[in-house]
């Protein structure tokens, strides 16, 4: 089974602002995130002999939120005795803040500054003023990515899809107008 939650529209308050300064559009986004914080706690705890898996993708926008954070705090803290894998996908490490401790296995694809490289590489427990090492996270494209496993082990990895179709239908890159 396949259960997907797309949540185009909600607009979460930034984090500390007071519940009172909630514009009507933020309060409803919170109520609506909270009853999908309840869904998929609900199907993560489940059956616990079956494994099940929690994709996350643009984790920033419920990183920015007090609320949001609660839910994947939950989440991640409920996965492994509800068997369930937890996925987050985000642009920028430094969204994760506390909740990175959490996390047990790391892809760091392709990063843009030197600063985001060395704070990918710190966060993986390598030398960030590794001039070799920064210059290749930079320069990965195409699936190329550097792996932190379970056991804290780095090594680079290539990862290929099977096919172009599933390429396409998981590419999340902005187009332009008119462009496939």
């Amino acid at each position: 089974m396949i259960v997907t939650i797309r949540t185009p529209g909600l607009t979460l308050p930034d984090p500390g602002a007071s519940r009172e300064t909630y514009t009507r559009a933020e309060r409803v986004s919170v109520a609506t995130l909270s009853l999908i914080a309840a869904l998929a706690l609900k199907l993560v705890s489940g059956d616990r002999s079956r494994h099940k898996v929690v994709l996350l993708d643009e984790a920033w926008f419920l990183l920015a939120s007090t609320q949001g954070r609660m839910l994947l705090n939950r989440l991640v803290r409920l996965g492994r005795s509800a068997n369930t894998t937890v996925l987050l996908a985000s642009q920028r490490l430094a969204d994760l803040g506390d909740l990175s401790e959490l996390v047990g296995t790391y892809f760091l694809f392709g990063q843009e500054s030197d600063a985001e490289a060395a704070r990918a590489l710190r966060l993986i427990g390598l030398d960030p003023d590794d001039g070799h090492l920064l210059h290749s996270l930079k320069g990965f494209r195409q699936g190329r990515c550097l792996m932190r496993d379970l056991k804290g082990r780095v090594g680079e990895l290539q990862v290929d899809l099977a096919s172009d179709a599933l390429l396409e239908a998981l590419d999340t890159t902005p187009r332009r107008e008119g462009e496939k």
